[in-house]
């Protein structure tokens, strides 16, 4: 633990953070097609600073990568995560790759969603160098392929074993430096309502199955674990994000399908929401004469359907506590407690009995949109706040 942490955020180069950021935005690493560009960045990164890295090389010339810092025992070590690949640039409104600097905010895909968290990462690796400081608690910089799309990265880092044993792990996703203290768990899942086809001159003679969707959709969003809150998490969403049915010209279609992403809290796991989703399958059956089944997710909405419930530490776990005054310190604010929206890292390490936390520049209303931006003050903030952690550790 390093007394004076003041001195060792005075190495951190407040204008090297967004260049650094802004060095990472200028390398495409679209999930899928992530290359090595961003692997040999942060390899010539940490061999300036000494300190050895592995690579784990995957399909299409792509690797996972990590740094190790200090002690490779697992006992009393942390890991900082931050994925490399991006969501892709189709639609978007800016230069994707540019990093452009405007009313101070960097825009640019994966600014906020998380080049920008990485560069503030490897920022402090770099000012506790400068700093001279050895820590005691060895410290893991771990960046992963594919989160953009089904996770596979840190999935595949879970099931090697490397989160075993740690004492705590931070997930870098963009929180508004809040500290977060799980993800919310995921009902997601899709149902086909099935009528009867005729020609639409006669449409009362057969079974409309898109009107029957809407009056099941309609039921659903009246489910009772809707209405639940949690104080950090708030209430369970519930996104309708695909429907498609029909045949064709002047006949009654007689089908629909709908894919729901529901996001779940700790009081709502995915066996009593399933509960009430058989529930209402039954109702509308037998209330309505409608028949609903729910069905393997169409191939092409998204890689595979989850029911996964909550993830979260206490409030008061001594993780969240470190990381807490971290953020006071580096910010002179008091730390926001919180709860993230949607799936991360750390919801993998959390079910293995690891304790994780989010905390990252950005806010997830600018991840994947399409002009995505971060603010300049955030990355300088958060390079500050790692520091601080790491030095308090």
């Amino acid at each position: 633990m390093v007394t004076d942490i003041d001195n060792v955020l005075s190495f951190i180069d407040d204008h090297e953070v967004i260049q650094v950021a802004r060095d990472l935005i200028a390398i495409p690493s679209i999930t899928h097609h992530e290359g090595m560009g961003m692997v040999h960045y942060y390899q010539k990164w940490f061999k300036d600073l000494g300190i050895p890295v592995l690579l784990y090389p995957c399909e299409n010339k792509r690797a996972n990568f990590f740094a190790d810092y200090g002690t490779v025992d697992n006992s009393g070590r942390y890991m900082f995560n931050g994925h490399m690949d991006t969501k892709p640039v189709d639609g978007m409104t800016i230069d994707p790759f540019a990093g452009e600097i405007r009313d101070g905010k960097l825009y640019g895909r994966g600014a906020c969603d998380m080049k920008g968290a990485v560069a503030a990462v490897l920022c402090a690796f770099k000012g506790l160098i400068r700093a001279g400081v050895k820590t005691h608690s060895g410290i893991t910089f771990f960046s992963d392929i594919e989160e953009e799309y089904n996770a596979s990265g840190f999935l595949w880092a879970r099931d090697q074993g490397y989160y075993d044993g740690l004492s705590g792990l931070i997930s870098c996703e963009p929180s508004n430096l809040e500290v977060h203290i799980g993800n919310r768990g995921g009902f997601i899942t899709a149902f086909e309502c099935l009528g009867c086809s005729v020609h639409s001159g006669l449409a009362h003679l057969g079974v409309n199955a898109v009107h029957g969707m809407i009056e099941f959709i309609t039921e659903y969003l009246k489910l009772p674990y809707l209405r639940v809150k949690n104080p950090y998490f708030g209430s369970p969403t519930v996104n309708f994000e695909k429907i498609e049915g029909g045949l064709y010209l002047a006949a009654v279609p007689d089908h629909c399908i709908a894919c729901v992403d529901s996001r779940l809290i700790p009081e709502t796991p995915p066996e009593l929401v399933q509960q009430q989703v058989n529930d209402l399958i039954k109702r509308m059956h037998c209330d309505y004469g409608i028949t609903i089944r729910e069905i393997k997710e169409p191939a092409s909405w998204r890689p595979r359907s989850r029911k996964e419930k909550a993830a979260a530490i206490p409030s008061d776990h001594e993780l969240t506590r470190k990381l807490a005054r971290a953020v006071s310190y580096a910010t002179g604010k008091d730390a926001v407690i919180g709860g993230f929206p949607a799936g991360t890292i750390a919801q993998a390490a959390i079910e293995i009995n690891v304790p994780a936390v989010i905390c990252g520049p950005g806010s997830i209303a600018q991840a994947h949109s399409a002009d995505e931006w971060v603010e300049t003050d955030q990355l300088v903030q958060a390079a500050r706040i790692y520091t601080a952690f790491i030095a308090s550790v």
